[in-house]
C-alpha cells in the first residue's frame, strides 16, 4: 500500500509516496544525502542532485551487467551438470551392465 512521506534530502524538504517501509525510505534518504554532501556545498544543489543521479545510474547500470554476467555463468553450469547428471546414469547404467555379465 502506497503510503506519503516528508523527507528532507540536502535541506531540501519534499512529499514523496511509494509502497516502502518508513524504514526502507529513511535509509534511502540518508544514503542519497550524504552522497550529496560528499559531492560538495561548494556545488549548487541542483548540479550535486544530478551528479547524484548520474552516478547512481552509473552503479545500476554496472550491477545489471555483472547480474547478466552471473545469470550466463549459471545457465551454462546448470547446462554442464545436466550433463555431468546423464553421463553419470549412463555409467551406472553400464556398470550395473557389466556387473550382470560378470556374475553369469
Amino acid at each position: 500500500m502506497k503510503q506519503k512521506y516528508t523527507i528532507t534530502v540536502a535541506d531540501i524538504p519534499m512529499n514523496v509516496v511509494c509502497e516502502e517501509s518508513p524504514e526502507a525510505v529513511e535509509a534511502l534518504v540518508n544514503l542519497v544525502d550524504r552522497k550529496m554532501r560528499e559531492i560538495g556545498p561548494s556545488c549548487p544543489k541542483t548540479e550535486a542532485a544530478l551528479l547524484c543521479a548520474l552516478d547512481y545510474c552509473s552503479e545500476r547500470i554496472k550491477a545489471q551487467r555483472k547480474v547478466k554476467s552471473l545469470e550466463n555463468r549459471l545457465a551454462t553450469t546448470e547446462l554442464a551438470l545436466e550433463e555431468a547428471e546423464r553421463e553419470n546414469e549412463e555409467l551406472r547404467t553400464e556398470l550395473e551392465t557389466l556387473k550382470m555379465m560378470v556374475a553369469k
